[in-house]
C-alpha cells in the first residue's frame, strides 16, 4: 500500500512540473528506480545471505552546476528461510556532479538519514530503527533532443546500526529521471 501511494504522489508531481533541458544552478531532478540489494549476512535478526528488491523515489535541487542536494526514500524487501525482511530508508544526500559530456553526468554522493529494519515470520515480528549513512557512485545518461530525461545507474553502500549491530547493505540501482527548472 505504501508503495502504491508513494508512486501515485510521485506521478502527480511529475505531471505538474515544467521540463527544461538546462542542467545547472536552479534546476532540479526527480526520479524513480528499482534495485538489487545485498542484505548484510552478519545481522543477527536477518542472518541471511539473501538479496532483496529495492524500489525508491528521489528528488533533488542543483544549487550550482556541481552541487545538488536530494531526498531519497526507498523500500527493500527480501525473504530467506521463512523470514520476510523489510528495510526502509529516508536519506538526504549531497551529490557532486561532473560534466564530461552533455549526455553523460557521473556523480558521487554521501548521505545521512534514517533506516528501519523489520523481520517477520510465523513466530512473530521484530523491528528496529537507527540513523544511517551512505556513499555512492553513479552516472546519469540523458537522451532525447532536449536531454531532459535519462537513466540513472548507481552503486551504493548503506550503513546502519539496528538491533545493536552495525550492518552494511550494498545496492545496485537503475532508474528513470526527469530534469526540470528555470
Amino acid at each position: 500500500m505504501k508503495k502504491t501511494v508513494a508512486f501515485s504522489l510521485f506521478s502527480a508531481l511529475v505531471l505538474a512540473l515544467p521540463a527544461s533541458a538546462e542542467i545547472g544552478q536552479g534546476t532540479g531532478e526527480i526520479g524513480a528506480g528499482v534495485g538489487y540489494t545485498s542484505m548484510d549476512s552478519n545481522k543477527s535478526v536477518s542472518n541471511t545471505n539473501d538479496s532483496g528488491t529495492a524500489i525508491g523515489v528521489r528528488g533533488g535541487y542543483n544549487f550550482t552546476k556541481l552541487f545538488e542536494l536530494e531526498g531519497q526514500i526507498s523500500d527493500t524487501s527480501a525473504s530467506d528461510s521463512g523470514v520476510d525482511l523489510g528495510l526502509n530508508t529516508y536519506m538526504v544526500n549531497a551529490v557532486f556532479n561532473f560534466h564530461p559530456k552533455d549526455s553523460i553526468e557521473p556523480y558521487v554522493l554521501g548521505g545521512v538519514g534514517y533506516a528501519s529494519l523489520s523481520a517477520s515470520s510465523s513466530l512473530g515480528s521484530v523491528s528496529d530503527s537507527s540513523n544511517a549513512f551512505q556513499v555512492a557512485v553513479g552516472s546519469r545518461f540523458f537522451f532525447g533532443q532536449k536531454k531532459q530525461a535519462g537513466v540513472r545507474v548507481e552503486l551504493a553502500s548503506l550503513n546502519e546500526k539496528t538491533f545493536n549491530e552495525s550492518s552494511t547493505h550494498n545496492d545496485l540501482n537503475v532508474g528513470f529521471i526527469w530534469m526540470f527548472g528555470r
